[in-house]
Parts: C-alpha cells; structure tokens; sequence
C-alpha cells in the first residue's frame, strides 16, 4: 500500500506538467505560435494586430508604424491572440501569462496602454478563461466574453468592474452594441440582450432544438441575424427576443460559425464546410447556394470566419482555414477569383477600397494585402518571409 502511494506522486507530477505545459501557450524549444485566430483592426488608415508578444501597426502600404509596447520585454499581457480595440489614444489588449511556479495557474489579463508610449495605464484579471474573440466600446465601458462563461464590463478609466454576468457556457463572440443594449451570444445556445449600463437582462433567446452562438449578430432595420451550431441562421427581433424566421427550416448538416452580412434585402452567410448563401432578409428564403472549391488536397473549403464585401457591394470576399482568399460574384455566387496563401486564414477579411487585408496564422506571414480589382493580386505580406526568420 504505501509503495502504490508513493508511486502515485510521480505520476501525478508528471500529469500536472503536461496539464500546465498544455495551458501555458509556450511550444518549448521553438517560437510560440497563436493557437487562436487572430482579427486585424483597421482605424484611421492604420491596421493594428495582435503578434503574440506586442500589436503591430502598419501602414496600408504594408510598412511597420510602431509596436506596442514598442520592447516585447515590457509587454505585461503575455501572449496576444485577439484584435485589440483602439481608440484615439489608447489600445486594449488581452492575453494570456504562463504559470509562475509548479502548481499555479495562467492568468488572463485585459490591459490598456496608451498609444503613443505603451505605457500601462490599466489592468483587469479578474477572468479566469482565455479570451477567444475581442471586446466592444460604448459609452465608457469595455465590454468582452470570456471562456469562464462570464461577460465582464470594465470601466474605460479605471478597468474597475462595472458589472458580469454568468452564461452557461464558454463566451467566444464579440458582443455588438447598439444604443443601451449589449448583444452576445454563448456557447450555451442562448442569445443575450442586456442592458449596457447596468447589464441587466432584457430578453435572451435559446436557439430551438441546441445551438451554440459564437459569432457576432448582424443588425439592420430591428432585426439581428446570426448562425448556429446548430447548423441554422435565425433572424430574431431585436427588441423583444422574438425568432422572425429561420434557415433551413429543418437543421442543415454543418454549423455557421462566422457572422452573417447584411447588404440591402440579402443575408450572406458561409458554414464551416465552404457552403455559401444568399438569402432574403425579410424571409429567410434561399436565393442562391454556391460552394468554395477545395485547394491544398483539402476535401472541402473549411470556414470559420464570415464574409466580407466589397465597398461597391459586388463582391463577396471569403478567408478559408486552408489560407485561400476566394472572391464570389454577389449576383449567383459564382467564383470570381481564388488566391492561395501560407498558413492558416480564420476571421473575416478586412477591406479598404480596393484592397481586402486577410489574416493569417501558423505560417511564414501575419497578413497580406491583396488588390480587389485586379483578379487578387498580391501586393505586400507582413512581415516579410527574411523578417519572419530571423524575428524581427
């Protein structure tokens, strides 16, 4: 009996040590790669992105402006996975700080520093999750999910907590806010609305027979439309909670993960396997269906991110898992343009006139700029591939 006891010590300590390596974000021997998707910020011509140890800002040429904090050595977040929320003189962060000591446990903080010098100017570590998606700003709050299944609203000035509320599962979407009311949806399979200044309730919506929310709702004309894990698009009364209608009417085969967009009387929405839709806003009725082609050897065009469009509203711009960039014609959903990448594209890209910005991890470059207009012509990539070997 005691030699059983003794042996279970080892054992123990061995399994703590995997547990903690796993939750630490640090790939020994090696550079530390994102293991969540991160979102670019585009802001008065500037893109800010989260690179593991500081926010990049570039230029829309491609050309690095500042690094915040500008020594990684200073960078009091950890590692940085999600888009940060700027502001005219601040940024805020969230990340994720390895264990300090054996038994302890990573910590997740929100820090905001100011924009010019990165000096901390506030912290929040009250949460105990990581944070998958980024928060929101309105009227002096900051408000974020977190994966301990609580929504946290933060004081602007202060990081002070203004107040939380308890889902019944991991948070992952960015809240839309509109007004006084914050929306969010949980892993729980419930929308939430809540009223901003003090978060309480106003109505929740469960979506009918299971289904996660893990993206942002879509607004226009008092209505919101959002997918599913439960392989279903709703558009649901914004004011009352109340389901308007919902595709398809019997639940399809695979989720929707990334938001819906909304341009005029059409509903565009991409679930996880590359299926694009068009559908009417006012009832939900399909008007096209069209499919991302495979690249890479890959079976499908797995999605996870939404659609983007083009300013003059002609083209559907799309981020494939597989790092292809695909441009669909609005009118039937007919491929316009395919650009593979290097790595691995899992938000929404990001367009600025003529350009399309897409997001990428896991490979030889963050992000790259391609030319709209001109069948996807790639016109910078940061940083570049020498950069990116030798770290800076």
């Amino acid at each position: 009996m005691k030699l059983s006891r003794l042996l279970r010590w080892p054992i123990l300590l061995i399994v703590l040590a995997i547990l903690l390596a796993s939750t630490s974000g640090c790939v020994c021997g090696g550079t530390p790669r994102a293991s969540s998707w991160t979102g670019l910020t585009l802001q008065d011509g500037r893109i800010y992105a989260a690179d593991l140890q500081q926010v990049r800002v570039l230029g829309t040429d491609g050309e690095l402006i500042q690094s915040i904090p500008q020594d990684p050595e200073d960078n009091t977040a950890g590692l940085i996975y999600i888009a940060p929320s700027v502001g005219e003189d601040y940024v805020i962060i969230a990340g994720q700080l390895a264990p300090r000591g054996f038994l302890a446990q990573a910590t997740y903080p929100i820090v905001k520093l100011d924009l010019e010098t990165g000096k901390e100017l506030w912290r929040f570590e009250g949460a105990r999750g990581q944070y998958i998606e980024g928060g929101a700003v309105a009227d002096g709050l900051f408000v974020i999910g977190n994966s301990d299944k609580n929504v946290y609203a933060l004081d602007m000035d202060t990081g002070d907590l203004a107040w939380q509320f308890e889902t019944g599962h991991r948070v992952w979407a960015t809240p839309l806010i509109v007004g006084d009311t914050v929306y969010i949806g949980s892993m729980d399979n419930h929308l939430y609305a809540r009223r901003l200044s003090d978060g309480e309730e106003l109505w929740k919506f469960a979506a009918p027979g299971g289904g996660a929310f893990a993206s942002t709702p879509a607004l226009q004309d008092g209505a919101l439309y959002i997918g599913t894990f439960g392989n279903r698009v709703y558009a649901i009364d914004a004011d009352d909670g109340t389901e308007i209608w919902r595709f398809p009417e019997e639940p399809g085969k695979n989720w929707f993960w990334g938001s819906p967009l909304i341009d005029g009387d059409a509903v565009y929405a991409v679930d996880v396997k590359g299926a694009v839709y068009k559908l009417d806003t006012g009832t939900g009725e399909e008007i096209w269906r069209g499919q991302l082609a495979p690249k890479n050897n890959d079976k499908d065009a797995p999605v996870r991110g939404g659609p983007a469009l083009t300013e003059d509203g002609s083209t559907l711009l799309i981020s494939s898992e597989n790092g292809t960039l695909y441009a669909l014609d609005v009118d039937d959903g007919s491929e316009m343009w395919t650009e593979e990448g290097e790595g691995k594209g899992y938000v929404t890209p990001v367009v600025n006139g003529d350009i399309v910005y897409q997001a990428l991890i896991q490979g030889p470059y963050r992000i790259r700029a391609l030319e709209i207009t001109d069948d996807g012509d790639e016109l910078w990539v940061y940083p570049l591939p020498e950069e990116s070997e030798t770290g800076e």
